[in-house]
């Protein structure tokens, strides 16, 4: 070695000696270090049945700085379902019409205007074998590879010619593109080139966060206790309190406006935390616009998601779905919006994340959970490709549904995508928002997947080290996040498997019924998804619970070189019959990404008696569950699929336990040996709502005022919360098939009526009705009618055909009659005619043997729609085929303004039937509900007052509504109660004369 070479490796050696004192060191670098061994590797015991034994198990620190120690049970085989699991061949590119992006001519129409443009390349990347790979680490580092080298290997002639035109760009590997910054010639010049798919605007392309204003109510909860309404809600505090999990081991990112790094409750759950107030952000944090070196946020939305999944306030109230998980954070927004080119560039980060001057990416760094509250128009899949980046490289992404008006097929992108998990937003009885956008997709997916609280003031960190309520589907979506860490750190087998956390928060999610926009196989619907996520039915789903198998402590903290002895407990009680059981210790070192040192243990159990045995059913229903029953102290077994187990016990006294996921377990004493079967019938751990009547009467002579009660009971297990309201009402509903209702009377139009001459998807406009017909507020002389049954009042607008299976339809915001909203075609069929009979006092509307536009030619459907003079409404049904499962029956003034009469297969129309609206006093003035909301106890009751008021009778002198209760049983979220009044007329009538002068 020459004097020159050994003096520049002694300065080299001094260099990164003084660099190591004075620059943060990478302190992931120094946890890998942190290596755990267990002695012994195997255990095995031999025991008689209903005995137990402890065993010592020896956990050694070898590395070089202290770790937390994790230990879990595990099944004998890992699951490795992920291995299995299909992904896409390469990662999808966004869909636009041109190879040149329209909106690029608008952008730089001066020859010297210069803006911002995204290439995409034609070849991306094969990332079909990552799905493969079941080390986390190999699993990121293969994508990230794979994308890297196609993208230097594809990119290099497009690069050159960049530089030869001297343009500024910048490129993009987790989708095979390039950002330029160029003139109009430039983008239309590159367009042309062979290996370029698209050439699509970037600077103008602004997304809104998903954030309404904050609620009225700014507190934690309404009834002041401190663990917070939300997270009851999902029961993430039952997590926390029952199994001791709290994301422990889990990072997650936030893709947002940022996050405070130093905020009080944020900051130990921060990764680049190191302790006693010393922070290193790389790795940790990322801003595309390099203007902030640490985690930063200019409008506190970011730092609010983020307050949601991991937030923790010491001595405070309590907020955070996994307050014991790591959060990292990648600036994608900027004040209100985002930036397309920034949420590219965050993406891109967050499967790779960077130091601080965006070099050394480490894969393996990336987190295990991405949540972004933002989204964007509906079906727009710019951003699919690098969804199916992160899904390849195992992260599970979570987005917001989005915020609009809350109407059918509404749901934005990139919630949308077939790829990612989207969440709405419900309110403190659980009920939608009315904001949050439903589904389903434009091609028919379920959206959104889940729903979680949204509206009624979320409360969560913010700026200067504050607390605020926010409300939007940006709160609901960290709630799943939060979950989704639960699970892992539950269950680290699940990390990278999407597939499985997937099932589990379908299978154990609070299913809440709603047709309105659809249903589909399996109880979930367009509104709630598969419904409310819970977390501890999720994580009681994913969790390991070996039976026979405890350890004593499942945490430890090891100092370098330092040991512990744990203690392994064996108990045969814990089985429900002789045999060999075979389980697994799984240590992990603080970051469950990491491999675990793995402790085999085997347990031989000897051992006679008698069979116990019996069915667990569903108390209601009758259905057999998956349930487990167990000995008191003693052995467990699972039901199989028809709700069957059978223990083998000695003789004596026992008290077994049946439980099942989302019920109340049920006990019965039993002395063995035992004549017949044990069975059990378990009801949902849920409150129950039981109404003592549904139909209330009531005759008012004048001016009085007459009170009904209706009595609310609570036979379920868990306190009910009931919000009770008087329905929306214009007209008094009545049918041809109960008392007092109207007469069906079919009316034949004359052979020469007019015919409307209606497609698939057509709607015809400016038809007369031949007489002033007042509608609500309204007087009109003219409808439109459209080929799928339905009379429109509002403004003239283009018409797609669009059918939502029940009302509000989107077609027609305003003024909307819907006699059998369905999608019909009467190009395949039958006729649509219309006239106005009765001596101009009544008009018609007559489809007659219509198809649907799919479906057999030969079921058809023959209804009438009747306006009379009066302001009575009338739809009448002659021959109808079976019904179709996209129907819709009733009236519409606005959007939020309803009367239903059902909606899809099971709509109550038959023919021969008529139902009449009538007009009538609007609700507000002659009835009265109180309370309007409140909360009964298991096993108590509330009373509801409703209060009619005398009102000048209408025609017909009866009025009719409805009151709605919408509750917290999961079973019947909706009851309704009939609410009719006859009011007698006043005794006598004042006449004031006017004298003229």
């Amino acid at each position: 070695m020459s004097g020159r070479a050994a003096s520049l490796r002694l300065f080299i050696a001094a260099f990164l000696l003084i660099a190591a004192l004075i620059v943060p060191t990478d302190r992931f670098t120094i946890q890998a270090t942190g290596i755990l061994t267990a002695s012994p590797i195997t255990i095995s015991e031999t025991l008689p049945l209903g005995q137990q034994v402890t065993r010592p198990l020896t956990i050694t620190n070898l590395g070089s700085t202290t770790v937390t120690a994790l230990l879990y049970e595990a099944r004998a085989q890992p699951l490795l379902a992920m291995a299995h699991a299909i992904g896409p061949a390469s990662v999808p590119l966004p869909q636009q019409d041109h190879t040149l992006d329209p909106r690029l001519a608008a952008q730089l129409d001066e020859p010297a205007a210069q803006g911002s443009f995204i290439i995409y390349l034609r070849d991306q990347a094969d990332l079909s074998s990552a799905y493969g790979i079941t080390d986390w680490s190999e699993r990121g580092r293969f994508v990230y590879r794979t994308l890297v080298e196609h993208a230097e290997r594809t990119q290099r002639t497009l690069r050159a010619e960049l530089t030869a035109r001297g343009l500024t760009y910048r490129p993009f590997w987790v989708v095979n593109a390039i950002q330029v910054e160029g003139a109009l010639a430039d983008a239309q010049a590159l367009e042309q080139r062979a290996d370029v798919a698209l050439v699509r605007a970037d600077a103008s392309i602004m997304v809104a966060l998903q954030t309404l204003p904050s609620s009225l109510d700014t507190r934690c909860s309404a009834d002041g206790n401190p663990m917070c309404w939300n997270i009851r809600a999902i029961r993430a505090d039952r997590v926390w309190n029952e199994f001791g999990i709290t994301g422990q081991g889990v990072t997650v990112a936030s893709i947002d406006t940022g996050g405070l790094f130093s905020h009080p409750a944020l900051r130990d759950q921060y990764r680049g935390a190191l302790g006693n107030g010393a922070y290193d952000h790389n790795y940790n944090w990322y801003d595309p616009q390099g203007a902030f070196p640490a985690p930063n946020d200019q409008s506190g939305h970011g730092t609010h998601t983020i307050g949601i999944m991991v937030g923790r306030r010491i001595g405070g109230e309590r907020f955070g779905v996994a307050p014991g998980a790591r959060w990292i954070a990648a600036q994608g927004c900027e004040g209100s919006f985002c930036n397309e080119s920034d949420l590219i560039a965050a993406a891109q980060w967050v499967l790779a994340p960077t130091d601080l001057h965006d070099r050394n990416p480490r894969p393996d760094l990336r987190p295990l959970i991405v949540n972004n509250s933002w989204a964007g128009g509906g079906n727009d899949p710019w951003y699919a490709g690098y969804t199916a980046a992160w899904r390849a490289a195992g992260i599970f992404p979570v987005f917001a549904a989005g915020n609009g008006m809350g109407v059918c097929r509404s749901i934005a992108s990139p919630g949308d995508y077939a790829d990612v998990v989207a969440v709405g937003a419900t309110d403190r009885n659980d009920a939608i928002a009315p904001f949050s956008l439903r589904g389903p997709t434009a091609d028919g997916r379920m959206k959104p997947d889940f729903v979680a609280p949204g509206e009624g003031g979320i409360y969560s960190t913010h700026l200067s080290d504050g607390y605020a309520t926010l409300r939007g589907t940006s709160m609901a979506a960290p709630h799943v996040a939060g979950v989704v860490a639960l699970l892992y750190s539950a269950n680290p087998a699940l990390i990278g498997d999407f597939e499985s956390t997937y099932a589990i928060l379908r299978d154990t999610a609070r299913r809440i019924a709603d047709e309105q926009c659809g249903v589909v196989s399996g109880g979930g619907n367009h509104v709630y998804g598969w419904g409310l996520i819970d977390a501890h039915a999720a994580v009681a789903r994913a969790r390991v619970d070996v039976p026979w198998l405890r350890l004593s402590p499942t945490t430890v903290t090891l100092n370098p070189g330092q040991n512990a002895t744990l203690d392994v407990t064996f108990d045969s009680n814990g089985v429900a019959a002789p045999g060999t059981y075979t389980a697994r210790i799984q240590i992990y070192a603080g970051d469950l990404t990491q491999p675990p040192a793995t402790v085999e243990v085997t347990m031989n159990v000897i051992a006679s008696g008698t069979i116990v045995g019996g069915i667990v059913r569903d108390a209601e229903t009758g259905e057999a569950l998956r349930a487990t029953v167990s000995v008191s102290g003693g052995a467990s077994t699972p039901t199989s699929n028809d709700g069957s187990y059978a223990l083998i016990l000695p003789s004596g006294v026992y008290t077994l336990t049946a439980s099942a996921l989302s019920y109340a377990p049920q006990q019965r004493v039993i002395t063995v040996p035992v004549s017949g079967s044990v069975d059990f019938g378990l009801l949902l751990d849920a409150p129950h709502l039981t109404l003592s009547t549904d139909h209330v009467t009531a005759t008012l002579d004048f001016n009085t005022t007459v009170e009904q009660t209706v009595t609310i009971t609570n036979t379920g297990t868990r306190p009910l919360t009931f919000e009770a309201s008087v329905g929306y009402a214009p007209f008094g509903v009545y049918r041809s098939d109960e008392p007092g209702g109207p007469v069906y009377q079919w009316i034949d139009l004359p052979v020469d009526a007019p015919t409307l001459e209606l497609t698939d998807t057509t709607r015809i406009d400016n038809i007369p009705l031949g007489f002033d017909f007042p509608l609500y507020t309204l007087t009109v002389t003219e409808t439109s009618v459209t080929s799928d049954g339905t009379l429109s009042f509002g403004w003239p607008s283009s018409y797609t055909g669009l059918v939502e299976r029940c009302l509000p339809g989107s077609e027609a915001f305003f003024y909307l009659l819907a006699p059998f909203r369905a999608d019909l075609d009467p190009a395949r069929g039958g006729q649509v005619r219309y006239g106005t009979v009765n001596s101009n006092a009544t008009f018609v509307v007559s489809f007659e043997d219509v198809p649907l536009a799919q479906g057999p030619p030969d079921q058809r459907y023959t209804f009438q729609a009747l306006l009379h003079r009066d302001g009575r409404i009338v739809f009448q049904y002659a021959d109808l085929s079976a019904l179709p499962e996209r129907l819709s029956v009733g009236v519409q003034k606005t959007m939020n303004q309803v009367q239903r009469i059902g909606c899809g297969a099971d709509t109550p129309v038959t023919p021969g039937l008529a139902i009449e609206f009538r007009p009538q006093f609007s609700p507000e003035g002659w009835l009265e509900v109180a309370p309007d909301r409140g909360t009964v106890a298991p096993g108590d009751s509330a009373t509801l007052r409703l209060a009619y008021r005398w009102q000048g009778p209408p025609q017909g002198a009866r009025l009719r509504t409805t009151v709605t209760v919408i509750s917290s049983d999961p079973r019947r979220r909706n009851a309704t109660i009939m609410a009719e009044a006859a009011m007698r007329p006043a005794p006598y009538a004042v006449w004031l004369g006017i004298v003229a002068r």
